[in-house]
């Protein structure tokens, strides 16, 4: 986890810094945001020649899932208000997908922040040598560390693809991902690929419904 933020830290930072941002300015908005995947939302559509408005909505629409992710994850952590805000505040996709598939509160909550520290420690040593080297590195493409994320997210997820609500979801999601691609603008198919989760959760339940119905 540490090296999948570490080559998000220096990718994010280079696409910055080539996209006229300064180096500094740069930092403290990949420092401050943590989220690169809002940040990726927001360069997706500036680089399409969207208003700033439009990009940063656009990374504020990406970023809303973390609320969903920080309320999936409270009920599986051991109870406790302060414990609970802090994990909600540091609630990603990686860390939460490891947490939730844990058999008891305290492994929910161990391997959430073991997770965390990765990101972190990946996250921030990727920014400073993104920041210092940019201009260096050029595109980041060459060193195929734009493979990376995807790779270690389908690792993360690897054990849920195999139940059978979790294989509906990516399905069903894949294809609603791509039916929109060539129909708008980029980065709105993987966000409405999220229906996928409320197809599964009818394919599940359905059958459930019509075995306990009495009639």
């Amino acid at each position: 986890m540490a090296i999948t933020f570490f080559s998000l830290g220096v990718t994010l930072q280079v696409l910055l810094i080539d996209n006229g941002a300064s180096s500094t300015r740069a930092f403290l908005a990949s420092f401050v945001i943590f989220s690169a995947t809002s940040q990726f939302a927001y360069l997706a559509v500036r680089e399409g020649g969207g208003s700033d408005w439009a990009a940063i909505a656009a990374g504020w629409v990406v970023a809303t899932r973390f609320g969903i992710l920080a309320v999936s994850l409270a009920p599986k952590l051991p109870e406790g208000f302060w414990r609970r805000a802090a994990a909600a505040v540091n609630a990603f996709d990686p860390n939460v997908a490891v947490a939730v598939q844990q058999e008891t509160p305290r492994q929910v909550e161990r391997e959430f922040w073991r997770t965390t520290a990765g990101m972190f420690l990946g996250w921030f040593s990727g920014l400073a040598v993104g920041t210092l080297l940019g201009n260096v590195l050029g595109d980041t493409q060459r060193f195929g560390l734009d493979a990376i994320f995807p790779a270690a997210l389908l690792a993360i997820i690897g054990n849920l693809l195999r139940q059978r609500d979790g294989c509906i979801a990516g399905i069903a999601g894949g294809i609603i991902c791509l039916i929109l691609l060539p129909f708008i603008p980029a980065g709105l198919p993987i966000i409405l690929s999220v229906f996928g989760v409320a197809i599964a959760l009818v394919a599940v339940r359905l059958p459930l419904q019509i075995q306990g119905d009495p009639s």
